[in-house]
């Protein structure tokens, strides 16, 4: 009996535990988990001023390397290069005057993270400047992160479409 009773207390013993985040004394380091303002003002630095500006080499950055852009009317786009050259046509050939993006949820499982929201953008036809027949400005995005190996997120799935013409967000 003496037995079983300092076995059950050894087990015992061992399954005690300190405070979440500590074992044996020593903490334990546990993923972070990301916020919806710190992806907002990604967004708002990383992937809406480049673009408004024509940067592709900045604005690309934002992206993992294996992206898939999912936008209006196109085919997927896999991969930065694909990415890359849409975002190299719409500066050659647009004016994007106006764009915003509210982010208005985030929900993250591990390292990857997804968040979704409404848009707002203005697309001039650079040669004409008026606006671009058939674009309405106001829709919907879905970004989906995926944490770096460095700790920073990129943007895994980037997708918009457009509201039908009429509707807000």
């Amino acid at each position: 009996m003496r037995i079983i009773a300092l076995s059950c207390a050894l087990v015992l013993a061992g399954c005690q535990s300190g405070p979440i985040g500590e074992q044996d004394g020593l903490a334990v380091q546990t993923q972070d988990a990301v916020s919806l303002a710190h992806l907002q003002q990604r967004v708002d630095d990383d992937y809406i001023a480049p673009f408004i500006a024509g940067d592709t080499s900045r604005w690309i950055e934002i992206f993992d390397s294996d992206v898939v852009g999912l936008h209006n009317r196109l085919p997927a786009m896999e991969g930065k290069d694909a990415l890359q050259g849409f975002g190299q046509f719409v500066s050659q050939n647009l004016v994007v005057s106006q764009m915003s993006v509210e982010l208005q949820g985030v929900r993250q499982e591990g390292d990857v993270a997804y968040t979704w929201g409404t848009y707002h953008s203005q697309l001039l036809m650079r040669e004409s400047g008026e606006p671009m027949q058939g674009h309405n400005p106001r829709g919907k995005v879905l970004f989906v992160w995926k944490r770096q190996t460095d700790g920073s997120w990129k943007i895994a799935v980037d997708m918009g479409n457009e509201l039908p013409s009429g509707e807000t967000p």
